[in-house]
């Protein structure tokens, strides 16, 4: 008997992204850095990159089961143009960011591609796991667990995007405790498990996590994103969007604000122009006392938001905040049939 689709497995299949799952297959490595150990000086208390490098890479690299501890801007970092690095079975602990692409040369971008970093645990970090930019694509960090310090620097975020980087895909990766310290009460609190900006397309986060972030748990700007199977719990924002894409699956819990300005919401909407979004199946729970926002709107064009098989259940909250432009919503199927329990539509 033929397979009978429902609207949630046609819109699955037709938006789920088609582009490489991972990296290509990796070449064989010429260097291998293997069981070492690279000790820096940066103190506990130690503020921006002080500290020093660990390990500069080149192209058809293999680092595996290497320590990482007391540095500061690069436990493991990419100078220049890199193709076929994998980085593999590491600790890092006490650092400013364990892994940094950025080029000693400006005319010459530290391009990075075909590239992996997996099964790797990165603790007190001030601020952050990895920055990946300029053009770098065909990436892979997988099985990746990053850990905020508890006294992080401004604008903090466990995995960074930025540049043109594209056709990055996270898989099982962590991101936890990611807070800014020392902002005024006055000012909005950053700190973000997971972000990419405009000018990224084409990445994909799959079964990641964000936990405990003083703003975004996933804080994304790239067009066409597509999550699958992410939770977020304990941030500002937990899912804070600003361009378009898709969210198959994914969880938010308990958002809740450390400070700062800036309400606190499950799923938040920002920004100009091209804004569309489809949510299949989102999950929300949050406590009869959390009255934080299932959907918060403030965008500065109308916002279109095609939810499928919701599962909300915030009972001290509004299903919607809108400040802005009146979104376009869409119930497939209809908003009565699905499963939302609130306090109030607005």
């Amino acid at each position: 008997m033929a397979r009978l689709w429902s609207r949630r497995h046609m819109l699955t299949a037709a938006l789920a992204p088609a582009f490489p799952f991972a990296a290509r297959a990796q070449q064989p490595a010429t260097t291998l850095v293997e069981n070492r150990s690279f000790v820096g000086t940066r103190p506990p208390d130690a503020t921006g990159g002080a500290g020093g490098e660990g390990l500069r890479v080149r192209s058809n690299t293999l680092v595996r089961r290497c320590q990482f501890l007391h540095l500061g801007n690069g436990g493991v970092r990419v100078n220049v143009p890199t193709v076929n690095l994998t980085v593999e079975e590491c600790d890092a602990y006490n650092m400013y960011r364990f892994f940094e692409d950025t080029a000693s040369v400006p005319a010459n971008p530290a391009v990075l591609s075909n590239f992996v970093l997996r099964r790797i645990v990165g603790r007190g970090l001030d601020h952050g796991f990895s920055r990946i930019r300029y053009y770098s694509s065909i990436g892979l960090i997988e099985d990746v667990a990053a850990y905020g310090s508890g006294q992080c620097d401004a604008w903090c975020v466990g995995f960074q995007l930025s540049g043109e980087a594209h056709h990055v895909t996270y898989r099982r990766a962590e991101a936890h405790g990611f807070q800014e310290t020392g902002r005024a009460d006055d000012a909005y609190w950053n700190g973000d498990g997971f972000s990419d900006e405009r000018g990224n397309w084409a990445i994909r986060y799959l079964s990641c996590l964000a936990t405990d972030c003083t703003d975004g748990g996933f804080d994304l700007k790239s067009a066409g994103m597509y999550l699958e199977g992410c939770i977020a719990r304990g941030n500002k924002r937990n899912f804070r969007l600003w361009s378009s894409g898709t969210l198959q699956g994914c969880r938010s819990e308990e958002p809740v604000s450390r400070g700062g300005i800036g309400r606190p919401a499950h799923f938040s909407f920002h920004g100009a122009v091209g804004r569309r979004f489809v949510l299949v199946n989102p999950q929300v729970r949050a406590s009869p006392g959390n009255d934080a926002p299932v959907f918060l709107i403030e965008t500065s064009a109308p916002l279109v938001l095609e939810i499928v098989d919701a599962d909300i259940q915030a009972p001290g909250a509004p299903l919607f905040a809108v400040d802005g432009p009146e979104p376009r919503i869409i119930w497939s199927s209809s908003r009565a049939r699905q499963r939302i329990r609130v306090a109030r539509e607005r």
